[in-house]
């Protein structure tokens, strides 16, 4: 990835205000302002995550606006106008989104021209401040509550526009942490997605594959909740299919889990069908699965967690977990020469 800084611009948005306070200039770009820039774009583009979407059918302001920047260099200012009125009026429609500053950048990625938008919620910093009292210095600390996030902070909500849309390919790029926090049909949530951006979330291999691992937690913990026996073996079961296959079979893979407990291999399909898995089948993204479960953990109900590699987790001369005739069960680490406390 190589991000190169073209333009931006950066407008604030007060909810207590009735119209947002529109820049008039764009920002001069300099070398701290340009790697500030870079690092929450690159930051965020590569955020776990990050999503690809497309545009919903019919008449987009953002989408349009978007187009034209691109395209016509003297339109970079009134198009970010356009954007940041949109953003402000999806703001006002739920009293709990809070004032925002929006920068609007046009950037390279290596060849690809894209406009980033960043809303950028405030943070609390505290900065020193120095007065002159006679022949003495008098230095306070003084609380911002404005502050921009620094470069090391997360974005919460922004998206990365692309101009060549076509049937195959992804519109834009978003990164939303209310929605996976708390799902795409909350309220709070559906704002930048749905009404400022006018667009829907794409499912691709990985996202199949997140929601495939964590739903089936889920749902494992539900039913164990519920006194279900022996549901909770099923997590091997889970993470083996994911690390070996390439491609899961819904159908076959809720048959090797529940064998002959038909009314688990239903409950399992129609909960998974409720959660967004809505195909037969899907591949694995191996990507995914290399980074995010090269270890298993554990987290135990007296307070104990245990993180151990996939390839001892696998290794019964190494780890077994048993289940004790009372129902509770026993984890074993087996052959060990030496113990370090870290």
């Amino acid at each position: 990835m190589s991000i190169t800084i073209n333009r931006a611009i950066i407008h604030v948005l007060d909810k207590e205000s009735e119209e947002p306070l529109l820049n008039s200039n764009e920002l001069c770009l300099d070398d701290d302002l340009d790697q500030y820039l870079e690092k929450h774009i690159s930051k965020s583009l590569s955020d776990e995550e990050a999503r690809k979407g497309r545009f919903k059918e019919g008449m987009n302001i953002v989408r349009e606006s978007v187009s034209r920047m691109i395209h016509e260099d003297d339109y970079f200012l009134e198009g970010s106008k356009e954007i940041a009125r949109q953003l402000f009026k999806a703001m006002k429609t739920n009293s709990s989104i809070s004032s925002t500053d929006l920068i609007v950048s046009s950037y390279f990625d290596e060849d690809e021209p894209y406009i980033a938008i960043l809303k950028m919620d405030y943070t609390t910093s505290y900065i020193h401040e120095i007065e002159a009292d006679g022949g003495e210095l008098r230095i306070y600390i003084r609380k911002q509550e404005i502050s921009l996030p620094a470069p090391n902070q997360k974005i919460q909500k922004c998206a990365f526009i692309r101009d060549c849309f076509s049937n195959d390919e992804h519109d834009l790029i978003i990164l939303d942490n209310q929605i996976n926090a708390k799902g795409d049909k909350e309220p709070v949530a559906q704002f930048f997605l749905h009404t400022f951006l006018g667009a829907d979330l794409m499912m691709d291999s990985r996202a199949y594959t997140k929601l495939f691992k964590k739903e089936t937690e889920n749902w494992i913990r539900e039913k164990a909740k519920a006194g279900e026996d022996h549901v909770e073996d099923i997590r091997e079961l889970v993470i083996n299919t994911i690390r070996q296959e390439d491609e899961i079979d819904l159908v076959t893979f809720s048959q090797n889990a529940f064998g002959t407990k038909r009314y688990l291999h239903e409950d399992f399909q129609a909960a998974m069908q409720e959660k967004g898995l809505d195909v037969e089948r899907f591949e694995v993204d191996k990507d995914w699965v290399e980074k995010k479960l090269c270890k298993v953990k554990l987290k135990i109900d007296n307070g104990i967690e245990v993180v151990v590699d996939y390839d001892v987790f696998n290794d019964k001369d190494r780890f077994e977990i048993l289940r004790n005739p009372d129902g509770t069960r026993a984890i074993f680490i087996k052959n060990i020469n030496n113990i370090f406390e870290r």
